[in-house]
């Protein structure tokens, strides 16, 4: 009786672990990091699609299970031109799962990264990364943007040219298909395409780098 028990007990954590998937991990994403979206709130929003808060704050959500990839879009109903892009995505690692949250924010004058976390999620607890896994990181968010700023630009660059590079455009997007992170400078459609290049082409080494995930080492390179 007690074999039997055990083993019933096994199959239905085995079952659980198999169930994690992106859905779960939003849902364990501290509301903080999400525009303060409660997880009753998360609940609405994953069951219909959509919710609107405050009456003019619309939120809409996609997603796709089969690849580990979340998208939550944030606007406003009444004309204001602000938005924010939230980006979740995992990695499977050995008896754990490394989660990334990418967080974008605009208006009709532009985009810019607002802030990056990494967690690590084992044995149904949420931890929050504090470095590793990617060069840079730190979940100081305003170093972490800093550093990687600086991997882009040229030796002796002026900390007030990368402070203003951290603006313009730059963002990390997470991958909704493969494994690797894309980081780049990205045009403005608000602004002439040569705006850039004249300002800050030539404090850069390149505009864009893919950070690819080594499986073996379990880091991006």
């Amino acid at each position: 009786m007690k074999k039997i028990l055990y083993s019933a007990i096994l199959i239905l954590s085995i079952q659980s672990i198999s169930a994690q998937n992106i859905i779960d991990f939003f849902y364990s994403i501290p509301s903080s990091y999400v525009d303060e979206l409660s997880y009753l709130e998360k609940k609405t929003l994953v069951k219909n699609k959509t919710l609107t808060k405050y009456g003019d704050k619309k939120f809409s959500v996609e997603i796709d299970t089969k690849n580990g990839y979340l998208r939550l879009s944030q606007n406003y109903t009444d004309g204001l031109s602000g938005y924010a892009i939230y980006e979740m995505a995992y990695w499977n690692l050995k008896g754990k799962k490394l989660i990334a949250l990418s967080t974008v924010f605009g208006s009709n004058g532009g985009f810019f990264q607002q802030n990056f976390k990494l967690f690590e999620y084992k044995n149904d607890n949420l931890t929050e990364v504090r470095t590793g896994y990617l060069k840079s990181y730190t979940s100081n968010f305003d170093v972490f943007i800093n550093n990687l700023v600086s991997e882009f630009t040229k030796t002796n660059t002026k900390q007030s040219i990368k402070e203003n590079l951290t603006q313009s455009q730059f963002t990390i997007e997470l991958p909704r298909n493969g494994k690797n992170m894309t980081v780049s400078f990205e045009e403005n459609p608000m602004s002439s395409p040569e705006y850039f290049e004249k300002e800050y082409g030539k404090y850069l080494n390149f505009r864009k780098k893919i950070y690819k995930w080594n499986v073996q080492k379990e880091v991006f390179e």
